[in-house]
């Protein structure tokens, strides 16, 4: 029997490699399969899935990772494109860096048109934040995926940040300070560098690469 779906691991994620011609209800099942049986070796582990070969509706994606919910362990926080895999480590490296001593919400999917998401913990957005969205943080803002619309961080007036894969907003608020993005972000199907990181310094806003120090961690706290 032809095999239609591989699963290949990747850091912090799973590749799910699907022969281009297959039924998309063959798919289902064998991925329900896999999942039911790798349930030991993932654990309960969150992990980014990217998919390679089939392409797959929005919809079918969404009827994928329902199925891996249902019959597998796993946790699957985000979905990330093949190019990304590498920048989706690098930034939960350091995310989990960031989030040792802080609780955080998570938001999963894409914020669009005039949406906005408020609330009074760090946030990590398992998807894109587009223009004219806005979130709102009392504490930290991450976006597992590309920013392009608002974003308040540090609502309670300390020292805060805002962390993103592709960052490219239309205006960021850190505490008092205010501040627009001057480089140049990256979204959708086009090349990501790297994740990048707004936190403020001498009464402004500043946007860094995604590498963090333990001083900048300290001053961050």
């Amino acid at each position: 029997m032809k095999e239609n779906v591989r699963l290949k691991s990747f850091p912090n994620g799973i590749k799910i490699v699907i022969s281009e011609d297959a039924a998309f209800e063959d798919v289902l099942t064998e991925i329900g399969e896999k999942f039911k049986d790798s349930g030991k070796f993932f654990g309960k582990a969150k992990l980014a899935v990217s998919f390679e070969g089939r392409k797959n509706t929005t919809e079918e994606e969404d009827a994928i990772l329902d199925v891996i919910a249902k019959t597998g362990s796993v946790n699957i926080v985000c979905v990330v494109s093949k190019e990304n895999e590498d920048v989706f480590d690098r930034a939960v490296g350091a995310v989990q860096q960031m989030m040792e001593s802080d609780s955080a919400q998570f938001y999963r999917g894409d914020l669009t048109g005039k949406q906005v998401l408020e609330t009074e913990q760090s946030i990590i957005v398992l998807g894109s934040v587009h223009k004219g969205s806005c979130v709102i943080s009392k504490k930290n803002i991450i976006v597992l995926g590309g920013l392009e619309g608002s974003v308040y961080a540090g609502v309670d007036g300390k020292a805060h940040f805002v962390a993103a894969l592709s960052m490219n907003p239309e205006s960021v608020r850190i505490g008092e300070v205010k501040g627009k993005y001057k480089g140049k972000g990256f979204l959708g199907r086009r090349k990501t560098t790297a994740p990048q990181i707004a936190y403020t310094k001498d009464e402004e806003i500043v946007f860094d690469d995604l590498t963090i120090t333990e001083e900048l961690l300290q001053n961050l706290e």
